[in-house]
């Protein structure tokens, strides 16, 4: 007779304190961090939950191998080329350089950047571009990202991937999913993932995240993190303020409260032409408030129906 094997289902509590946390922002931490009698390394299907006002809140809900080999092909033929683009605006998740005190440093031009690292959105997003604002006379406007308009034929197989994910978040975290649907339904179409729970994918190319906090995502859902490649080792998710650590790999899927201090141990590319591909999938909170409908350059924009105006001096 087979023997299934029970998934472990745990309470974790604080090993830092929140203060204590905030003090390694923007670092990063070890895998030997997460090692100890107080440490936990999950390497199988789990699910987390953590205390909070006396409620029981989840941490995060792990399934080992549900992503398909099928569904990892057309993730990769999709967005895998894009995912190799660098750009600066990721904040505390791309680290604080050593010998300064923020994420962000003033570049020769004048320019605000952090470090320039594989990290990519796709869909749509709730800020505009930096050289629209000013036609806009506002930072409240939601955008189709310029992969998704420019792009259309890869985003529309990447969809397929999407939605199999979104599948996954219904059935694995119903009520979760079921929150989210309600803020998706109050969002304009123009700004939705058709047939999912989204509005904006963050894709990530061998890149190692410091520890932060994801910020600007529906606070009442679950951060989705699917991870696909090959010929590599490491980049495992770890709560370091709870010292758990989860072994993602190719095929995985994680479910996870995104406003907990999280980052990725080292990745190492064990063969010539191996990566690591992960998927963040998520509803920008501000969507919902984005109606009026605007095209600059080709972008679409739809702005806030009460904007508040951009000062340019603070």
């Amino acid at each position: 007779m087979l023997k299934v094997k029970r998934m472990v289902v745990k309470v974790y509590e604080k090993i830092l304190c929140d203060e204590e946390i905030n003090k390694h922002k923007g670092k990063n931490f070890e895998e030997k961090w997460y090692k100890g009698s107080d440490g936990t390394f999950i390497t199988n299907s789990a699910d987390g939950f953590y205390l909070e006002d006396g409620k029981q809140k989840i941490l995060f809900k792990f399934r080992k191998g549900v992503i398909s080999e099928k569904y990892s092909q057309i993730a990769t033929d999709a967005f895998l080329e894009l995912s190799k683009k660098k750009h600066s605006n990721r904040g505390l998740a791309g680290g604080i350089p050593d010998g300064q005190k923020t994420s962000r440093h003033l570049t020769k031009s004048g320019q605000s950047e952090g470090k320039y690292i594989a990290s990519n959105i796709s869909g749509y997003f709730d800020r505009p571009l930096r050289e629209h604002r000013g036609i806009l006379g506002t930072i409240r406007a939601c955008r189709t990202t310029a992969f998704t308009l420019n792009s259309k034929d890869l985003w529309n197989t990447g969809i397929i991937f999407i939605q199999r994910c979104s599948k996954l978040f219904k059935k694995i975290a119903p009520i979760e999913w079921r929150n989210q649907q309600k803020e998706y339904e109050s969002i304009n179409n123009n700004l939705k993932i058709p047939k999912t729970v989204f509005t904006t994918i963050t894709s990530n190319y061998n890149w190692r995240t410091a520890c932060h906090q994801d910020i600007g995502d529906y606070s009442k859902g679950l951060g989705n993190l699917i991870v696909i490649g090959k010929d590599f080792k490491g980049g495992y998710l770890g709560f370091p303020q709870f010292k758990v650590l989860i072994k993602i790999e190719p095929g995985d899927i994680l479910f996870m409260d995104s406003h907990q201090w999280h980052c990725n141990t080292p990745i190492k590319i064990t063969k010539e032409g191996g990566y690591r591909l992960s998927f963040v999938m998520y509803i920008r909170e501000d969507m919902k408030l984005c109606n009026h409908k605007k095209v600059i350059n080709g972008t679409n924009y739809f702005i806030w129906l009460i904007e508040k105006q951009f000062d340019y001096l603070s």
